[in-house]
């Protein structure tokens, strides 16, 4: 059966975050009464973070939900000064390779857990037919869930669909579990042992899909 569909994953796959201080991004929210300092507090930090930007609606609302978390009776203006300041700083970039996918003779669309108001407004995301986010699906990847919500709400079987990722837990093993075919994007060949479909550049999926 011939694909019909092509998912994407966003993060790692087609876009990547250039920020590469972190120490100095985990230093900078003290100013906003955030005791960071050591390893485990970065990383439940981090955790938080990611878990309560999925779902979160705008800056604001974020911002709000990082603070209760973290900081008691926080005053308004630095909760609006925090989403401020996070809005410049968490910027994507996009792989120059992305260029090549967007004329595929394929439905395209975009699965990720990150907040839709974080990539909607981004040009080459609106080239794409949808975004599923955790708004959309009501789950986080690799929850199988999240797979099954993106195939009925576009009406097609797995057998039709083809799940495009770089991480092989999050991305491709929930998917093959359902009979999606799968292809790993590996920019920095870092898994060599891998038996499945891979690629190390955008541009070389038009081949394998020709292959299909």
């Amino acid at each position: 059966m011939k694909p019909k569909v092509i998912i994407f994953d966003f993060w790692g796959t087609l876009a990547f975050f250039p920020m590469t201080d972190l120490k100095e991004f985990y230093s900078s929210l003290a100013r906003f009464g955030f005791k960071i300092k050591t390893e485990k507090e970065i990383k439940h930090f981090s955790s938080i973070f990611s878990r309560l930007m999925c779902f979160s609606k705008d800056w604001i609302d974020f911002s709000k939900q990082i603070f209760k978390e973290f900081v008691e009776n926080p005053k308004k203006e630095k909760v609006v000064s925090f989403a401020d300041f996070l809005k410049e700083k968490i910027i994507f970039e996009f792989y120059d390779d992305v260029k090549e996918v967007l004329n595929l003779p394929f439905k395209k669309v975009i699965l990720t857990n990150s907040a839709r108001f974080l990539i909607e407004n981004l040009e080459p995301v609106q080239r794409f037919s949808k975004i599923f986010t955790p708004k959309e699906t009501g789950f986080l990847k690799p929850d199988p869930k999240t797979f099954l919500s993106v195939l009925k709400k576009l009406k097609v079987k797995p057998k039709q669909t083809i799940m495009v990722g770089d991480d092989i837990q999050r991305d491709l093993m929930p998917a093959e579990n359902l009979k999606i075919k799968t292809v790993l994007i590996d920019r920095q060949n870092k898994f060599q042992d891998y038996t499945g479909i891979k690629i190390n550049s955008l541009k070389e999926l038009k081949k394998i899909l020709q292959g299909l």
